[in-house]
Formats: C-alpha cells, structure tokens, sequence
C-alpha cells in the first residue's frame, strides 16, 4: 500500500483505529498485570467487584477514545490537509505557474504563517522569473528573426517542401506542400480511399506513395556509404488526385563526435502535372502533322513521278497533275503554319513564364533603362494588375529598343504603360512622343537576336513574344513614321495568379526538429508523456444524455506534438444534428439550431476526425462524456476509436486530490490559462489542451513519466467511475 498517496481520510480512520488500539492495549494489559500480580484470595474478592468496577474504566475509555478522535480531526482539519493543500499549490508555483499564489481558508495559525511565506518566496521567484524571462526573450528575438526568414524564404519557393526523419515523419512543411495535399473542402469528399492529412508528426507515407520513397533513401544511405558526393535522388510519383509530381529528395545530416550520419531527408514537390500534358498535345501534334504529311507527300510525289515518267502526257492530264501538286504542296503548307502555331503554343506552355506584378516590371525596366542609357521612363499601371511572361527577356529586349532610339534619335524620354483592354488582354504600350522613328527601326528591333532557345536556336523578340502568345503592333501614321509600339499579351489565367500575401502569418512554415531524435520508437505505453502526440478534443450536444439521443451539434479538436499545441492543425465543424435543439443547450454554448441544418451530419464527421486522431492519445476534460457520443457513433460512422484516452479531470484529481475544484475553469485558473470561446467545442479543446500542457511536468514530478503511468493512476481516480 502506498501510504504517501493515500487519500487524507483514509489516513486519518487508520491512525484514529491505531490509537484507539493502543490505548485500549495498555489499559488491558494494565489490567491484565495487576490481576496475575495478586494473591489467590485477593483475586476471588476482587472478581466479587469487577462488575461494579468494569463500566468506570470503560466508559473513561470511551471518552478517551472520542476526545482523542476530536483531536486528531482537528489536527487534520487544521494542519494536515492544509499542509497536503500547501504542497500542492508549492508545487504548482515551481512547476508551471509562477503567478499562482496560496490561499488558505481554514487552517491554523502557523499554517497562515508558513502560507504568507511561500507567497512571499513565490513573490521573490516571480521577480527573479521575469529577470529571466527577459534575458530569454532577448534571445528568442533573435531567433524570432531567423525563424521569419525561414518562414518567409519557404514560404516563397514554388514548390512544396517536406522535412522528415529517418522513420517518415513529417518535421517541417511549407505553404506549397500544404495545398498540394490538403484538400480545401476535406469533409465533403466522396473518395473512396481518402487521402492522408499532412501534419507535423504524422507518416509521409499516408500521403506520398512508400516504395519510391523507401528506394530512393536505400540510395542515399548507399552512395553516403561509399563517400560520393552527388546525394540527390530524383523521381516522379503521381497522386490519388491525379497530380504528377517531380520529386527531389536530398538528405540532412548531423555530426556527433567527427562522425556525420544521416537523420532525416528533404523532399522538394514540382507540380509537373500541366508539363506532362504539354508533352502529352505535343506527341499529338507532332503524330497528326506525321499522317497528314505523309499522305500529302505521297500524292505530290505520285504526281511528279507520272509527269516525269510520262514526258508526252497531253495537256489536260499535265494540268491535273500540276493543279493536284498545287493543291497537296499549299494543303502541306497549312499544315506545317498549323503546327507552327501549334509548336509555339507549345512552347508557351512549358517556357519559363513567371507571374510579375506590372508596376514590379515596370520599375524594373525603368531602372535598367536609366541606368545604362540616362533616359528618364514615365509609367503607369494599372493597380494590382499580374503579368504572366518571361520578365528577363522582357527587360533585355525593352532595354534593348530604348538603346536603339538613343543612338538614333537621341531619345531622352519615354513613356511605359500596362493596362487591360475589354476583352481582360494585358496591353504594354511604349511611346516616345517627342521623336518619330522610322518603320526600319522598329523591325530591325524585332529581329535582334535576344536569347537562344534549348536546341542553341536564337530567337529574337518577335519569336519570344510568339512564345508568350503575345503580338506587336506597330504605332505608324501614313508615311511610316511611328511614335510607339503596343504589345499584346492573352488574359492571365486568374487559377495560377498569385494573391499577395500581406503579413507572415499567412506564410504559414510548420516545423518541429525535436522529432529527428524519435528515430527508435519504443511501445507507446512507454513513450514519455512530453514526446506523445496527443489529440485534444471537444464536444458541444444537443443535451448531457447520449444514450437517450442527444447528438453531438459540433466538434472541435487540436493537436500536440511534442508539448507544442499546433493551432494550424484543428478542427473545428458543426455537424447537423437531425433532431430539434433545446433551448436549455443553446443557452449553454450559444449555437443557434438554425446554423445546423445543412451541415454535414456525424456519419460524415467521425471518418475525418478519427483519420485527424490517427497514431494519437485523445485527451478531453471529462472525457466519458465525449467518448460515449463518439462510441455510440462508430457502426454508423465506419470507424473504431481505440486510440489510447486520457481525461485532464482524472489526471487533475490525482495531482491535486485536496483541491476543491477540478472543473475546466478551476484548471485554467490554477495554471493561469486564459479562457477563449468557453462553451465552443474548438475553444474548450484549446483550454483542455494547454491545461494538459502544464499538467506533463507536474505528472513527472509526482512520478507518472509515461502513458501507461497516466493509464494506472487514472484508473485510481475517484471520478473514473463516471458513466454515461
């Protein structure tokens, strides 16, 4: 029996018994010697008076017994359980909250005394912990800073990124990889087989297919081994949802004692899919121009064989075949300018283009043209208007134009436009109203070379503009004299238009590097509390009795990875209940019935939370309560919630056993957690979730290090017997 963690009135009915036997002990063995300490005859007299005698002593016995209870209740009334009460709170001050302080409101004296003077020294420590603290935010700036550009440079890469160990978990994850894997409207998915949830913690493998991954590892552990210093693996891997990807993976390293090993692997995710069908028309292109061309060919090449072989063929015959070679040669010419057209958009399809905001480029080209010419560039944009085009080539050829009219003419000023036409086509207009250049000009502009396409090819600007499917129109009066050019480009498709982003929260870059050290997985019973990923979940009902059909009207839930609360990673969903709402529900969390019809219904609900739940130990306060109505989901919601559970009420009951509440409210008070949303189903589970974070190191202290501890001293708990 473990006497340190019996409860204060247990203790206090063993040492009463073992008094009581005590002195009930010594007044009989008193007796006892004083009667084999008589003579024979003394004892027969004696006996003639024990009936008379024996009620006394008893009845002093008896008294002595009650005031020795009454002063043993006092004891503990007064001192014990306010001592147990004490070492709570001391701890609680040390441990987790540092501005909780102890009041007593029945104790003695002394132990108002010993009360004001841990106040005192928590006080003392308060002031030391805010010295320190400062010291310490001082250094988390610092790394505050480098923390936003690693946000801000993932963030902005265009492709996703994905940080994992060794094992496959997923330590760092950006903005692209997010929205390549999680779909926006998860809950109404149909799909069979539903994709896997990209979080922190959670396997690679339930989003990106094993095998090319597992592989492509083998081969870096292989060529690490054997010191070559090429450790890239690339592959292509195509998703549920149709996606190809082209994949990088490269390894991160760590060095311990002069010798380098291999943690984890960066994975970097090209979206290669509009590529793909790119090459895919281009096939197509280049087989259809084949077959037409063939036949084609056949008939001008039937044709000049019989002319040739037939010198004498009268004059009618002649001017068929002659009209016939005439006919298949201009058919043959529509369909190589078909494939021209066709090869160009092409091009335009897989060329390099980048989305630029247009008063970005228009900057961009001023500048360069002042700093190599000295000539001043007046623009205009229109406001928030994209680009998609090859900005590089555009400024090389812009540039290049206005070096042409300083040499010619001298030019010293030059107005830039962009704006959008009627029909959303982006129009860049050029002018120089204060010279007039010859038509010559503009065209020997137009067949400079500028850059050389992935055969060696130059090409010059009108080719380049081709690519963009852009046109050039030239601004001319009649005598051919112009004083500007116009280039045309398509609308932008608005689905691949970038929207600014305008604060780093919403450059969202999710890590967690503690992970890399969790490549030995132990049983999960036997994982420390403050390395297990738990689930912290709420629930708001219909009414308080699910067995009697009370349904569950929103759920909420976070997750927490290595005692960090990732407040990215949540749910948070009302569900339709189907049946009438009472007014005694909505008066407790405030959901009015009519936001609930048209919501998805709980059979919908449960699948994505118990895939969100996955590899997890749920947590809720009072967590009988949630987990019936999820149980009395499971059959018609296909699922099975056997994750591991454990209940902040349970676990509060046995660190504080002496406290008077265990309420959500009494917690987040004692642990100094600001409550947001009470009575919402995702802001009880955020309150539940930091509650539980100040509850780890208390446990460890009070000796409950791993789960299966949590599990034991749980089941101990006198609210564990709590049914619904």
């Amino acid at each position: 029996m473990d006497v340190e963690r019996m409860r204060p009135k247990v203790k206090y009915w063993i040492f009463l018994m073992v008094i009581n036997l005590m002195v009930f002990g010594v007044i009989l063995a008193s007796f006892a010697g004083s009667w084999l300490s008589l003579e024979p005859a003394e004892q027969d007299a004696l006996a003639k008076l024990f009936q008379k005698l024996l009620p006394f002593p008893l009845l002093g016995g008896l008294i002595l017994c009650a005031t020795i209870g009454f002063l043993i209740s006092r004891l503990f009334h007064f001192y014990i359980i306010p001592i147990l009460k004490l070492g709570e709170s001391t701890r609680l001050i040390s441990a987790v909250n540092p501005e909780h302080r102890i009041e007593i409101k029945r104790g003695a004296k002394e132990i108002h005394y010993l009360a004001r003077i841990i106040n005192e020294s928590a006080e003392a420590f308060a002031k030391l912990q805010r010295d320190v603290d400062e010291q310490i935010e001082g250094a988390h700036a610092k790394l505050g800073e480098e923390r936003t550009r690693l946000a801000a440079l993932m963030s902005e890469l265009p492709h996703g990124v994905l940080v994992c160990n060794t094992d496959g978990q997923v330590l760092l994850y950006n903005q692209e990889a997010q929205q390549l894997f999680n779909p926006e409207h998860l809950i109404n998915t149909q799909q069979e087989k539903r994709h896997g949830i990209l979080g922190l913690g959670r396997s690679v493998f339930g989003i990106l297919d094993r095998d090319p991954i597992v592989h492509a590892l083998e081969l870096l552990y292989k060529n690490f081994a054997t010191g070559q210093q090429k450790l890239v693996s690339n592959f292509m891997m195509t998703l549920r949802n149709g996606l190809c990807l082209r994949v990088n993976m490269a390894p991160v390293f760590i060095e311990r004692e002069e010798q380098k090993s291999i943690t984890g692997f960066v994975l970097t995710l090209e979206d290669m899919t509009r590529q793909m069908e790119a090459d895919t028309r281009r096939d197509q292109l280049i087989q259809s121009l084949t077959d037409d061309l063939q036949s084609t060919l056949e008939k001008i090449r039937t044709s000049i064989t019989t002319i040739l072989s037939q010198p004498r063929l009268d004059y009618e015959k002649l001017h068929s075949y002659r009209k016939t070679i005439d006919h298949a040669s201009q058919t043959l010419q529509e369909k190589i300018d078909q494939a021209r057209t066709n090869y160009a958009k092409h091009l335009h399809d897989i060329s390099k283009t980048e989305d630029v905001l247009a008063s970005n480029l228009l900057e961009v080209i001023s500048k360069n043209i002042f700093d190599r010419y000295g000539i001043t560039v007046n623009t205009q944009a229109t406001e928030g208007l994209w680009l998609q085009l090859d900005s590089y080539s555009m400024v090389q050829a812009i540039s290049h134009l206005a070096g042409l009219l300083k040499g010619r003419e001298n030019t010293l000023e030059v107005l830039i436009t962009l704006t959008q036409n009627d029909q959303d086509e982006v129009e860049l207009a050029i002018n120089w109203p204060e010279d007039q250049v010859d038509l010559d000009l503009l065209e020997e502009w137009q067949k400079t070379p500028l850059i050389t396409d992935a055969q060696g090819k130059l090409l010059n600007f009108h080719d380049v503009i081709g690519q963009m499917n852009g046109a050039i129109k030239t601004l001319c009066f009649l005598d051919q004299v112009c004083s500007g050019i116009l280039l045309v480009f398509p609308p932008v498709d608005s689905d691949s238009s970038p929207t600014l982003q305008v604060s780093l929260e919403h450059r969202p870059i999710s890590y967690e590097f503690d992970l890399f050290n969790r490549n030995d997985w132990q049983e999960l019973s036997q994982i420390p509390l403050s390395k297990l990923t738990y689930v912290v979940f709420d629930t708001e009902t219909t009414g308080l009795n699910p067995s009697d059909g009370d349904e569950i009207i929103q759920l909420g839930a976070i997750r927490c990875v290595n005692g960090q609360l990732l407040y990215h990673e949540t749910i948070d969903q009302l569900v339709d209940p189907q049946r009438h709402v009472p007014k005694s529900s909505v008066e407790i969390h405030g959901i009015q019935p009519e936001l609930l019809p048209g919501q998805p219904t709980i059979d919908k609900v449960l699948p994505i939370f118990h895939q969100f739940a996955e590899h997890s130990v749920l947590v809720a306060h009072n967590a009988a309560f949630d987990m019936r109505f999820l149980q009395l989901k499971e059959e018609v919601a296909g699922v099975k919630f056997d994750n591991p559970v454990l209940d902040t009420l349970l676990l509060s009951s046995i660190l504080h056993p002496n406290q008077d509440s265990h309420a959500l409210e009494g917690l987040a008070e004692r642990f100094n957690v600001t409550i947001v949303g009470r009575h919402t189903a995702l802001g009880d589970a955020i309150v539940t979730g930091e509650v539980l974070v100040k509850l780890i190191p208390l446990l460890e202290a009070h000796g409950i290090k791993n789960l299966e501890d949590a599990l034991r001293a749980s089941a101990k708990s006198p609210f564990a017997k709590l049914g619904y």
